[in-house]
């Protein structure tokens, strides 16, 4: 321990009011402590406890030119972030946006699926022309794309129940049109839950998806031949379903990139 005694009392009372380097009094007798535990001088002690002249402390400021540079390379630095976080976003909607395309092109084919299996035409024409049974496809081309359409009745259509053992028979169509207000040709539904003499008329059609770019019908025989029309009210194919049927479906997203969906659908009630 450093005994007290070594420092002179009458020092401190004397020097209680005087300027010692810039500093009061009364810290002339603690750079003696500052130096024994710090190791500091006193130059430096009496430099650190004096107080800063205006001189230094207007050299200690920033300069124009260096608050300009700092709010440049600020602005970089947030343009940056700014372009990163934007494109981010744009690829997440985009993401987005063609999930929901994809999802929305299934499930059409999955319901086409499920509806083309129960078209049906008895074995015995009807007598009478108010019951009028059936399958129509016509085929319209635009440039690469198509507008089929296809008519047929069906024991399978949207309101009947499976579970139940007896169905009603009903009129569906699927073809493409422009809605008012829609983005691009419109798929469109018709449901007729009664048949009548007309298998391309009756009943209400409801829109079920807009931006379709081509819908294609494809129709194949008992032999495997492959046709893109077919009729069973007249021609060759009366009273007769195709063995199977391909179904394309291209739809675009918002950024206009086209997806494609294709399957194909075998019909059990065919003969």
């Amino acid at each position: 321990m450093i005994s007290q005694k070594g420092i002179k009392e009458g020092e401190i009372v004397k020097n209680r009011h005087s300027r010692v380097g810039g500093v009061s009094g009364r810290f002339v007798n603690r750079p003696y402590w500052i130096s024994v535990f710090t190791g500091m001088t006193d130059k430096r002690i009496y430099g650190f406890l004096a107080k800063p002249s205006r001189k230094d402390m207007e050299k200690s400021g920033f300069t124009l030119f260096e608050v300009l540079m700092t709010l440049a390379i600020l602005g970089v630095v947030l343009s940056i972030l700014y372009m990163t976080f934007y494109q981010s976003m744009d690829v997440m909607a985009h993401t987005q946006g063609r999930a929901e395309v994809i999802q929305e092109g299934r499930l059409i084919l999955e319901r086409m699926t499920a509806e083309l299996k129960g078209a049906f035409i008895p074995a015995q024409a009807s007598p009478s022309k108010n019951f009028l049974y059936g399958l129509v496809g016509k085929s319209k081309k635009e440039e690469e794309d198509f507008r089929d359409r296809l008519d047929f009745t069906t024991v399978a259509y949207g309101q009947a129940d499976p579970s139940e053992s007896k169905r009603d028979i009903g009129e569906l169509s699927y073809f493409l049109d422009h809605e008012p207000g829609g983005r691009g040709l419109t798929l469109f539904r018709r449901q007729d839950d009664g048949l009548d003499g007309d298998l391309l008329k009756g009943g209400r059609s409801l829109a079920v998806c807009d931006r379709v770019r081509s819908l294609s019908f494809l129709f194949f025989d008992r032999l495997g031949g492959k046709q893109k029309e077919w009729s069973s009210l007249e021609g060759a194919h009366r009273n007769e379903l195709p063995t199977r049927i391909e179904i394309e479906l291209k739809l675009e997203d918002a950024r206009g990139q086209v997806h494609r969906f294709r399957t194909q659908v075998y019909l059990p009630l065919a003969r």
